[in-house]
């Protein structure tokens, strides 16, 4: 089975290559492995469906980082409405996710390369819903789906003292603390403390978020999903630059800089006021805009690929029935 190169140009004389190996006559299931700015993932064409009865089982073993291909989680490529294509996540517990957005970005990025969309625009469906895509070499921007659920200034009372947070949903339940440095924080001690906080029905993301400029931020999350902490999150990014305007301190687009590493930029539109909660209860309101048009670029990339092994599979109670 030999690999095939082709070779795209883009605007700016970047190369773009498709590196893909692929028989269909065979039985076996092609995988990638990707990352956004650190927050990386194992990533299947799953069209015919076949992988999507057993995705949990499957996505705690894939993402195993002694035994398996490790991943902060699986990123399945389906079918989406016509014309779009299909994403299903799975967190590297088994648990499902609405949204992942590094991971959709991976999954963007790589159902390019495998032909499922030409061009550099496609429409990628999530279970938080819809999202516009365009892809520029290795970097992704997306239209994310519109946020919700703000609520500002909460007390959450932790073992290390009472924080105050800002809790919104960017496609995914998301918590924002803001400190003069996110080094020190004891991101694994408090992480799953406020992850499972009965403020949250949910669970929820946790971000702590340090200025380091003018609309500039580095970031360190506790995800939830993975239970532990991440190089990076897309969604995650999003909210801190979203709470950030918010709360005056930064203006769009904002830069966002993973602990991976990698940076990651949003912008986005504010429409006129209306009314919203401003301690997430009914008793005290405030005018705010909301936010619409939120586009957040992150920039992946493909560490490899090649072919799930049926014995590995197998010893797992994992085959596969032939597509």
């Amino acid at each position: 089975m030999q690999p095939y190169h082709a070779c795209r140009h883009a605007q700016g004389a970047h190369n773009w290559h498709r590196l893909v190996h692929w028989n269909p006559a065979e039985n076996m299931i092609p995988f990638a492995r990707m990352h956004g700015s650190g927050n990386d993932f194992v990533v299947i064409d799953d069209r015919g469906g076949r992988l999507r009865a057993n995705r949990r089982s499957l996505a705690k073993a894939l993402c195993d980082r002694r035994r398996g291909l490790g991943g902060d989680g699986l990123v399945l490529l389906g079918q989406g409405a016509p014309g779009h294509v299909g994403m299903v996540y799975v967190n590297a517990d088994g648990n499902d996710g609405e949204m992942c957005g590094n991971g959709a970005g991976c999954a963007i990025r790589r159902a390019w390369e495998i032909g499922l969309f030409s061009g550099r625009h496609t429409i990628l469906d999530t279970d938080a819903g819809a999202i516009a895509a365009d892809l520029a070499g290795f970097r992704v921007t997306m239209t994310m789906t519109d946020p919700k659920d703000e609520r500002l200034h909460l007390s959450i009372p932790t073992s290390e003292g009472t924080l105050t947070g800002h809790y919104v949903d960017t496609g995914v339940p998301h918590v924002v603390i803001f400190v003069a440095d996110v080094a020190p924080v004891n991101v694994g001690g408090l992480g799953p403390e406020i992850r499972h906080h009965p403020l949250f029905p949910r669970g929820c993301n946790v971000n702590w978020a340090g200025r380091i400029g003018d609309n500039a931020f580095r970031m360190r999350t506790y995800e939830r999903g993975v239970e532990a902490e991440t190089l990076s999150c897309g969604t995650g990014a999003t909210a801190i630059a979203l709470i950030a305007a918010r709360l005056g301190l930064a203006k769009p687009p904002v830069r966002i800089l993973a602990s991976g590493g990698g940076e990651l930029s949003i912008s986005f539109d504010e429409s006129p006021a209306s009314k919203m909660s401003a301690t997430g209860t009914s008793a005290s309101e405030t005018s705010v805009g909301a936010f619409r048009n939120v586009r957040t670029t992150v920039e992946v990339e493909r560490i490899a690929e090649g072919v799930l092994d049926k014995d590995w599979l197998a010893r797992r109670d994992l085959a596969i029935a032939a597509a």
